[in-house]
């Protein structure tokens, strides 16, 4: 089973190992983190807007100044293939105000061609690229998908 995503999916990861740990022997468990990828028999991978981004690193994702990169979902996409259930999301980071950066080169040009699209329109080219990537690489005999949204609010 492979989280994808945000804090947020990052929270159910956790809540599920919390809940099976107790039942996995000693022997047969384990925790490892290698960047964006924390291993315990289930794996969370991080990528907060699923396509690549200056937040992709799990542990200094806090920049002021997000950029996606337009097409590349398989940057993070090559992890994900052979899992079992795949829980995707990502809402929180994308509420990030009324416009988008959106890298149309590689963050490895040295000039790099930037453009601003509205939030809603960078997110549903986002969600295309999830569901082409889907749609190309996953078995749905073999393979079940997720997607998680917004998590439901606690105010009045």
């Amino acid at each position: 089973m492979m989280f994808i995503g945000d804090s947020l999916n990052r929270g159910q990861y956790v809540s599920l190992i919390c809940l099976l740990h107790h039942l996995i022997p000693q022997h047969a468990k384990s925790m490892e983190t290698f960047d964006s990828l924390t291993v315990f028999t289930a794996k969370f991978y991080w990528a907060p807007f699923l396509l690549e981004s200056n937040s992709d690193n799990a542990v200094i994702h806090r920049v002021t100044d997000r950029i996606v990169r337009k097409g590349s979902i398989n940057k993070h996409g090559r992890y994900w293939k052979g899992a079992d259930i795949l829980v995707f999301n990502t809402y929180l980071w994308w509420v990030t105000g009324s416009k988008m950066k959106i890298l149309l080169g590689s963050f490895k040009d040295e000039v790099k061609e930037i453009v601003e699209l509205p939030t809603e329109e960078a997110y549903r080219m986002a969600m295309k690229s999830m569901l082409r990537w889907v749609r190309m690489n996953i078995d749905p005999n073999k393979t079940r998908v997720f997607f998680t949204s917004m998590s439901p609010s606690h105010g009045k």
